[in-house]
């Protein structure tokens, strides 16, 4: 070809500017959930965590399978769409023995069953992501090994503190699934320090990772009920919430803040909520301690900024997500140290922690927040964006997706 008519001279001496396709974008990527805490056919009532937290990334796609044991052979069964027509959802009812009897074998039939309908659907996906240590995560150890593809796992740790306690003999387990994942999740950021001294984890796979609230739903009142506080549970575990302890503490709060009132809302029987009452009535404090009972969830959040305190003194929870709505709506709480929300609330001054152990403790809480609640409800809402961005769903979303492609582009090999 001649040199004056090529096209690498053809534009010699001419100011031009190169023109540059623009970068391709990433593509989407699919994500496979196991989890044994999300809403479906079989537990309509579960935890709405996984749900917020998979409804919040809207930038990956999802494929959802949800596990719950029954100990009935004759009651397991699939259910595509998880029973509300969700066809990113295959709900999974298998069979098992109670109290974690043979856990392992379960979750590798079960991980097995998984396999068997993700290849006969003709699912793709890029990332396991288990939503326990302890649980899903033998499943998802397993799919992760015979689809090649990468796993994540989240730590809840009121779960995984129990079954580790229990399961000594299967800690050469969960070392793998933990050496296996490429991230590691913590939902309960007090765990932490546990599970690091038990398998030693690069601390450059972990993350803190709350569960969501629903923002939208949560406004400050104009001005708060002094002296008022509520307690928000499930009383069919009253024990474990703290609720045993917390009406002695309460008593023992009115000899110095005479004043002071206490809410008590949650679902339980008629039976279950009867017996609450009973206690509550034995103790004294029918005239400053209201049972409520059940109030729907949007109702509750509508009603959650006009109180002055938010206390539950819970033992071994993993995470609590009524806390978070009561720091967003205004309102200063009493919280457990090594507990729920603990890990996450450091540096808020309007978060009051106690040892839940202890009624002397929890009492000096009460008192304590009693003393300041105005000083902390201004503080709540003067840092109230500082608040959102710490535990909304954009910065953290934003880091999970950034990981789920970084370690897409990791090498994952097939072995344990």
């Amino acid at each position: 070809m001649d040199v004056e008519t090529s096209p690498a001279s053809s534009t010699a001496g001419r100011d031009t500017k190169l023109e540059t396709a623009p970068a391709p974008r990433p593509r989407r990527r699919c994500i496979l959930h196991v989890t044994g805490d999300y809403p479906n056919i079989n537990k309509p009532l579960n935890t709405m965590a996984v749900k917020n937290f998979i409804d919040a990334n809207p930038e990956a796609d999802h494929i959802i399978v949800t596990l719950d044991r029954t100990s009935l052979p004759w009651r397991a069964r699939v259910t595509p769409g998880g029973g509300n027509g969700d066809s990113r959802m295959i709900s999974i009812r298998y069979w098992g023995l109670p109290l974690g009897v043979q856990l392992a074998a379960s979750m590798y039939l079960v991980a097995r069953q998984t396999r068997r309908i993700l290849q006969t659907r003709g699912e793709d996906f890029d990332v396991i992501h288990a939503h326990k240590l302890t649980f899903e995560g033998l499943a998802g150890y397993w799919l992760s090994l015979w689809f090649k593809k990468p796993l994540v796992c989240s730590l809840r740790g009121e779960v995984e503190s129990k079954v580790l306690a229990v399961k000594p003999h299967y800690r050469f387990l969960y070392r793998r699934v933990v050496e296996r994942s490429s991230r590691l999740y913590h939902v309960s950021a007090w765990y932490r320090p546990t599970l690091q001294k038990a398998f030693q984890p690069s601390q450059a796979k972990q993350r803190l990772l709350p569960n969501f609230v629903d923002l939208d739903g949560i406004e400050p009142h104009a001005a708060s009920r002094p002296n008022a506080f509520v307690s928000v549970l499930c009383f069919e575990v009253y024990k474990r919430k703290g609720l045993d302890r917390l009406l002695p503490a309460f008593k023992r709060a009115l000899e110095r803040e005479p004043g002071i009132t206490l809410d008590l809302v949650g679902r339980g029987s008629p039976e279950r909520l009867a017996h609450i009452q009973s206690l509550i009535d034995r103790a004294g404090l029918g005239e400053s301690v209201r049972l409520l009972g059940p109030v729907e969830h949007t109702e509750l959040l509508r009603r959650l900024g006009q109180y002055s305190g938010f206390v539950l003194p819970s033992r071994n929870e993993t995470f609590g997500m009524s806390f978070i709505e009561a720091l967003l709506a205004g309102v200063p709480i009493v919280y457990s140290k090594g507990c729920g929300v603990d890990g996450f609330v450091d540096g808020i001054a309007a978060a009051v922690p106690v040892d839940p152990r202890s009624v002397a403790s929890i009492s000096d809480g009460i008192v304590r927040l009693a003393a300041h609640q105005r000083e902390y409800r201004d503080w709540l809402l003067r840092n109230r964006d500082e608040l959102i961005a710490r535990f909304g769903t954009k910065n953290h979303i934003s880091l999970y997706n950034k990981d789920v492609f970084s370690i897409c582009n990791e090498p994952h090999s097939s072995s344990g």
